[in-house]
């Protein structure tokens, strides 16, 4: 299990999270902390490849919120780690550390029907970041702080996605194994 903190029980238990096409040696769990190799392979639109290691917490719905502090430096051009609500491959709605247009930046990002479209980038050079998303009143809100003792700040409010989502995701796309980057994900609270 990792640090986890929730008023859910069953979200503190890393059994209870499905990890879609598992590598089982590119993630570890130290110290609290969901460490993770960046995986290659993106589910962006029309550009859509395998990705391996997407963990989903599958038991959430309504409204609720959920954070994390993320830890990563991109290097190579869309290596990015972050926080989603996943309803499948072709529709979710995420917040992530990238390197973005050549740019280290925050990108949330809403596909739908397989369309994507960026909602909001954000320069932002510091190593690591505590990103959130809040679904409330059919709304996905993001926002972000440099460390626990700042305030939230808000990124932007989108519609949320038609249907029940499947649930959280914590994910890494667009990585290199020849140029191997490691992502190291901790502190997920997740409330309703």
């Amino acid at each position: 299990m990792f640090s986890l903190h929730s008023s859910d029980a069953h979200c503190a238990n890393l059994s209870n999270w499905t990890i879609k096409s598992e590598v089982k040696e590119d993630w570890s769990i130290v110290d609290g902390a969901l460490h993770m190799c960046v995986q290659e392979g993106n589910i962006w639109g029309g550009w859509y490849q395998e990705v391996c290691n997407t963990f989903v917490y599958p038991h959430i719905s309504g409204q609720y919120s959920a954070e994390i502090h993320v830890t990563l430096t991109p290097r190579l051009t869309f290596e990015q780690a972050g926080l989603g609500i996943y309803w499948d491959n072709a529709n979710y709605i995420k917040i992530s550390k990238e390197l973005f247009d050549g740019k280290l930046s925050l990108v949330f990002v809403t596909e739908q029907k397989g369309s994507p479209k960026v909602n909001q980038r954000i320069d932002y050079q510091d190593e690591s970041v505590d990103i959130k998303l809040e679904k409330s009143d059919g709304k996905v809100t993001a926002f972000y702080r440099t460390n626990k003792d700042s305030q939230w700040i808000t990124i932007q409010s989108v519609d949320a996605l038609a249907g029940e989502e499947e649930g959280l995701m914590l994910y890494t796309f667009s990585g290199d194994k020849s140029q191997p980057n490691e992502a190291v994900f901790r502190d997920l609270r997740v409330s309703s």
